[in-house]
């Protein structure tokens, strides 16, 4: 009955999600995240950028700390400072586990604009753990656009 296993197996639990949609470019982006894994198997988060048209940037990997594989609560920054225009991406964070496998994907889209969207504020009870750094996403903006 190796069946029902496989079925129940390997669901991540969100317990939160949030990003502004909208920073001036320039600005540190804040990607809070709060995520619970029943099997206490999550190993790192790649994050790529999405983007329509013929841009392309390497993904970033940022490693769990331990004590992280079961449930983290945080934020991911990502460093929008780059000297052209950037255009509106959508930003695909895929959690894998110890053996690499894409165990789920969280897209926050965001647009760039005159001025940033105020930021929703956080859940009173998780907002403590969610102020904490988990990592940077390390984009090298100049690779991509073909500027």
């Amino acid at each position: 009955m190796t069946n029902s296993h496989a079925q129940t197996k390997g669901e991540l639990i969100v317990n939160f999600a949030y990003a502004p949609e909208k920073i001036r470019q320039g600005d540190t982006w804040k990607i809070y995240l709060s995520v619970t894994d029943p099997e206490g198997n999550m190993r790192q988060v790649v994050c790529r950028i999405e983007q329509t048209g013929e841009s392309y940037y390497k993904p970033s990997f940022v490693y769990l700390k331990k004590g992280m594989e079961k449930q983290f609560t945080g934020y991911f920054a990502l460093n929008t400072r780059h000297s052209g225009e950037l255009n509106d991406f959508v930003l695909a964070l895929s959690i894998l586990d110890r053996a690499g496998n894409v165990r789920k994907t969280v897209r926050f889209p965001l647009e760039f604009g005159g001025s940033a969207e105020p930021m929703k504020p956080l859940p009173p009870d998780m907002e403590k753990d969610l102020n904490r750094r988990i990592g940077m996403i390390d984009i090298d903006w100049v690779l991509g656009g073909g500027a």
